[in-house]
């Protein structure tokens, strides 16, 4: 038989042991009942709301901590980001319960009230060349993923963007007759739907134009094509004096871009009388972004008479 004084300790270390339960975060009782987000959202970094309701109450604490995170998968088994962490204060006084906040609660997105991590999110997802579809997943103290919303289209489809990154020219002094050598980057993040040319042409100084020399074709798709070291032969009757070598990528205007204004580089070349037995000119790079007056635009068809003094072979895949 237990005595009473044995019986009483018992319940004493058990209501000890309730009471314990009842402030740890494993036991709150606090949930997520719903969440909202936009059905689309364009710009991520224009802000956006995010709406919740929460339920319930417990004991211990009058704030919880609920974190915010964004999932290609509705229960987060690819992976979840983390997008914001929010104190929520309960409804209560002393020792408690804490309830829940009556009704929908907002909260506000914007990059100028995340932390780093969560500007670098939103970043990424405004940066992508496709809309994603993201799931809004929610927990209370790090706990179990809850309120999972309907699938939210986030970010916009973006034009590719071509422009020389890199290229060198060697040598950038040769005498009439005489060959140089050409290589060339060129980079675009978001993917081309089709196939496309970078024009090579001769001009003066001035970029006025003055012959075709070839076109290299670039693949569909993103990242960088890369022109190997390529030799191009002049003519002996090549009069001496300052040149540029053009390079125009998408001269032929096949692809819509993003940014149509930067599809030019340049070699600068020199061509020396051939009474002098030595050049001066070693590798030179690429200058890209080169600006263009309208009457310098230079078409395929305003030189399509000009034979091309080498033939250039199709670029490989992009990589």
């Amino acid at each position: 038989m237990v005595s009473s004084t044995r019986r009483l300790s018992i319940i004493v270390v058990a209501f000890l042991i309730l009471g314990v339960l009842a402030v740890s975060p494993a036991a709150a009782q606090v949930r997520v009942i719903s969440t909202s987000l936009p059905a689309k959202i364009v710009d991520p970094n224009g802000g956006f709301n995010i709406e919740y309701s929460l339920s319930g109450s417990q004991f211990g604490s009058a704030t919880i901590q609920l974190n915010f995170y964004l999932s290609t998968t509705r229960n987060g088994s690819s992976g979840a980001a983390l997008l914001r962490s929010l104190s929520v204060g309960l409804r209560g006084s002393g020792s408690g319960p804490f309830a829940a906040p009556i009704g929908t609660q907002t909260t506000f997105i914007h990059p100028v009230n995340l932390n780093a991590s969560g500007r670098a999110l939103l970043q990424s997802i405004a940066d992508a060349c496709a809309p994603l579809n993201l799931f809004l997943l929610v927990d209370i103290n790090g706990g179990f993923f809850s309120g999972s919303a309907p699938a939210t289209t986030m970010g916009s489809t973006k034009l590719p963007d071509f422009a020389f990154t890199g290229g060198t020219i060697s040598s950038s002094v040769i005498q009439p007759g005489g060959t140089t050598s050409i290589s060339f980057d060129l980079f675009t993040r978001c993917p081309a739907t089709s196939p496309s040319r970078v024009g090579i042409f001769l001009t003066d100084a001035a970029f006025n134009p003055l012959s075709f020399i070839g076109a290299v074709t670039i693949s569909a798709g993103a990242g960088t094509s890369t022109l190997p070291p390529t030799p191009i032969a002049f003519s002996s009757s090549i009069p001496p004096g300052n040149y540029n070598l053009l390079l125009i990528a998408d001269v032929d205007g096949l692809v819509p871009e993003s940014n149509e204004s930067n599809n030019a580089g340049s070699f600068a070349l020199t061509v020396i009388p051939a009474a002098l037995t030595s050049t001066s000119g070693g590798a030179e790079k690429l200058e890209p972004d080169v600006a263009l007056d309208d009457g310098q635009i230079v078409t395929l068809e305003e030189l399509a008479l000009d034979p091309p003094a080498i033939e250039l072979k199709p670029l490989p895949n992009k990589r």
